[in-house]
């Protein structure tokens, strides 16, 4: 069935239903680690800097590395297979955590995982594309993205619960069994759309590149787009700081607060999920009614959004009142959530259709790399560095230094602005109206 193009607007709501659930799975199977750090360190008697080690670096080293090549072959086969086979890989290795008996062996475990997770989201993003036109994208991925705060909730609350009660095996064990009905769903009822099914036809078109084109060959002709240079880079640092929160977080809460595994899970949680969603919601709406009147628009959206974000990140974590935290990070999480789904819908838009699996896997595989895979173990390192100065705070030390690193993603999300008043991706209407030169 592949090829095809479907015109089924209630089918393409399905599709996209069923690829953000895809992507709650892997934000559960990826995040329930956080909720179960404190057991885990424990158990294995280990250091800030290797729970930082399991929770970034040992998911982030191959599910970055895995998903460049895995996205060339979503540019080329068919993506649908691509993921649901993706979806199986991590399931299991999430539910193999549960049976490590070492740091060791729950490292390789993680790592299975990330492996698994590497063939979700390009490809995602991808088929996405070719269902929604450049004017709803910002909202069809900001719905495909709210698996970040649906399955933050559920890994926090079912994983606080489970390892409460029963331990933190169980928790794994319970997060990865369901992936694996989820990938015969993916797998038998959703179609491979045609690629670039939604481009404008009035736009010349962009010929696909070569099968022998090398991967640093596309690469450099990526890295060449101003566009998707500035706005990759400016993902790449917010996620740095985001992930930070989202690893640590858990931990915050139990080593400051006088608080349960349970009722943390369940507070974390319902913090991502009741200020995420509508923030990841808000922002790719509003991003979609801004790039009618201004192509700039998405870009200023997000610069502006990061950059609000940093006083309250701050005032959570001066606060020794843990409703007062809350408040504020929950604030912060609005606010971070805004930048989400339109940075994300600008690299789509700015790049060739045969190349959108690939954009999407470099900016993955920078914002894992650098955000995901050295986010928490500096933060863990900061922490352990300031524990002698700050005892039981230097936790909050640590993630105070790593928020200001906010400041240079709203920067790099204001050169895209500047980039895209330049690009040939903008519209010719908008141009004319605003009297911009090429």
């Amino acid at each position: 069935m592949s090829g095809m193009r479907f015109k089924s607007k209630q089918y393409r709501w399905y599709v996209l239903g069923v690829l953000a659930l895809t992507y709650a799975f892997s934000f559960m199977d990826r995040q329930i680690l956080s909720i179960l750090l404190e057991d885990i360190r424990a158990e294995f008697s280990l250091s800030d800097l290797q729970l930082g080690l399991l929770s970034g670096i040992a998911f982030a080293l191959f599910y970055a590395t895995l998903g460049i090549p895995i996205a060339r072959l979503a540019d080329r086969f068919n993506r649908v297979r691509i993921v649901s086979a993706a979806v199986a890989i991590w399931s299991a290795m999430t539910a193999l955590c549960g049976a490590a008996s070492s740091f060791w062996q729950l490292f390789l475990a993680r790592v299975g995982v990330g492996i698994g997770e590497a063939g979700g989201s390009p490809p995602s993003h991808s088929i996405i594309s070719d269902y929604f036109n450049k004017d709803e994208r910002s909202f069809a991925l900001a719905i495909y993205s709210l698996g970040t705060s649906f399955g933050m909730l559920f890994g926090l609350v079912m994983g606080g619960f489970v390892a409460e009660f029963y331990g933190w095996r169980w928790a794994f064990v319970c997060a990865g069994v369901p992936g694996l009905a989820l990938a015969l769903l993916l797998k038998f009822t959703v179609r491979e759309p045609l690629r670039g099914a939604m481009e404008d036809t009035k736009q010349p078109p962009r010929p696909a590149p070569a099968d022998s084109e090398s991967i640093i060959a596309a690469f450099r002709a990526l890295w060449s787009n101003r566009c998707y240079r500035f706005v990759n880079l400016a993902h790449m640092l917010g996620v740095f700081v985001g992930y930070g929160f989202t690893v640590w977080k858990p931990p915050l809460y139990l080593r400051q607060f006088d608080l349960s595994q349970s009722e943390v899970g369940l507070i974390v949680g319902l913090t991502a999920a009741g200020l995420g969603v509508p923030g990841i919601l808000l922002g790719g709406y509003l991003a979609d009614r801004l790039s009618k009147r201004d192509a700039r628009g998405p870009a200023w959206l997000c610069a502006s959004a990061v950059l609000v974000a940093i006083p309250f990140y701050l005032l959570a974590l001066w606060s020794s009142d843990w409703v007062v935290t809350t408040i504020f990070i929950g604030m912060g999480v609005f606010l971070y959530s805004l930048s989400h789904a339109p940075g994300l819908a600008i690299v789509q838009t700015v790049v060739e259709p045969h190349r959108r699996a690939q954009a999407a896997a470099y900016v993955f595989f920078l914002a894992n790399m650098l955000g995901l895979g050295l986010g928490p173990v500096l933060v863990g390192s900061l922490s352990d560095a300031f524990a002698a100065q700050f005892d039981n705070r230097s936790l909050n030390a640590a993630l105070g230094c790593v928020t200001l690193v906010l400041f240079a993603a709203a920067a790099m999300y204001w050169r895209t602005a500047q980039a895209l008043r330049r690009s040939d991706y903008m519209d010719a209407s908008t141009k004319n109206r605003r009297g911009y030169q090429r």
